[in-house]
Parts: C-alpha cells; structure tokens; sequence
C-alpha cells in the first residue's frame, strides 16, 4: 500500500499537519523531567553550592538517566518544529528516493536544501484521488528528514525562527542523544550553564506554542 501524503494537498491541510506536530511535541517536551522539575534542579544546585549536598547526591542522579530521555523529547519538539514551519511553506518534508528515475540529483540537492513540492511536481506529476483524500507520488518515500538534513545548511535553517543560541544548543542535544546508544550513562552536570540552557529551550518553546497554536496563525 502505497504512502499517503495528503498533508501536502492544500494550504488548510498543511496548516493541519504543522499544526498536529507542533502540537504533539510541545506535549512531549514539556514531559521532560528536566523541565516538569526545572525548580528542584535550581534547589538542589542551591544546596550543592552551599555544599550541604555533594554533587553525586540520590536526588540528583535520579536526572541522569532521565536526562538521556529528555534529550530524545526535546529533539522530537524541535524536529517536529522544523517540519512544520517547511510544510507551511511548501516543501517536502519526505525524503526523495534517489533510486527512482529522474530524481537523482533532487535527492541529492534535498541534503543542502530544502525541496519545494513544486519542483517535485515539475518531474513527475503527483497521483492525486480528492474524493479519497489521496495523494501519492512514487519518488517519495515514507519517512521524513531528519537533524542532519533540518540543521544541514542555511538554506534549511532560515526557514526557522531559530537564533544561533537555539541552533547550537539542538546541535549538542543532538550529540547527548546520540551517545544514547553506545553508554549507559551520560555526562551529566548540574550547573549554571545547564540550567540557562534549560530555561532558554522552555522558554523557546512557550513561545512557539503560543505563536503557532493559541493564535491559529498556521
């Protein structure tokens, strides 16, 4: 059964669409431990500076473990994010099959830039059934960019209302989560630093939230 992408077929429905992920990852990020419990992190790092507390305290590795987690949450916000703001503005989300004749160099072109749905419709037409609320398109695979691609260039990042302190700060979230995967801990320390980056994503995605979803501006 082929992919549907109907999220591409109108304005309303790529409004829909962003809208859903910006949706779906303000709820994850804001399930992060890190940020639900950002208060008694400042506490405790009260606490650690006074030096009631040491710094391999209980209460504090509980965050460790977590941490791994929340780096996975907050990366699925801004992923989700991203894609949003690239589908309201007409371009594909989902990765361009190489493989299919004539989109070879389009698939390329996807690493550095984004791709307009235009550009894929110019190649070959997409299949669309309205009364089914079915669009297809054989060049187009089922899974979507990813971080690499979303932060890959300028050409990608300007389409984002993100500074240079957001984008460095996806960047090493980016490398935390991926260390996920080879060690069974991470180098967690509580400092000042950490907490002005967690406070600085919140506030980012407070933000957004607002903009994009209380005021139905998508």
């Amino acid at each position: 059964m082929k992919p549907n992408f109907w999220i591409y077929a109108n304005k309303e429905e790529q409004g829909r669409a962003a809208y859903s992920l910006i949706s779906f990852g303000v709820e994850v990020f804001k399930r992060a431990k890190t940020i639900k419990e950002i208060d008694n992190l400042k506490k405790l790092k009260l606490e650690i500076d006074k030096q009631t507390i040491h710094p391999k305290n209980s209460n504090i590795s509980e965050f460790i473990y977590e941490y791994l987690i929340d780096c996975i949450r907050f990366l699925i916000f801004f992923e989700n994010y991203m894609k949003a703001e690239l589908i309201i503005r007409d371009y594909c989300v989902h990765v361009i099959d190489k493989s299919y004749p004539c989109f070879a160099v389009l698939a390329k072109d996807q690493y550095s830039r984004p791709i307009k749905l235009k550009e894929i419709h110019d190649i070959e037409f997409f299949f669309i059934d309205r009364e089914n609320k079915i669009i297809n398109h054989n060049a187009i695979k089922d899974k979507t960019i990813g971080i690499k691609e979303l932060l890959g260039s300028e050409q990608y990042y300007s389409n984002y209302n993100l500074d240079p302190k957001i984008i460095y700060l996806i960047q090493k979230l980016n490398i935390d989560r991926n260390r996920l995967h080879f060690n069974d801990t991470l180098e967690f320390q509580l400092s000042e630093e950490l907490l002005a980056n967690l406070e600085t994503i919140n506030q980012f995605v407070n933000k957004i939230s607002k903009e994009r979803m209380i005021k139905n501006v998508l």
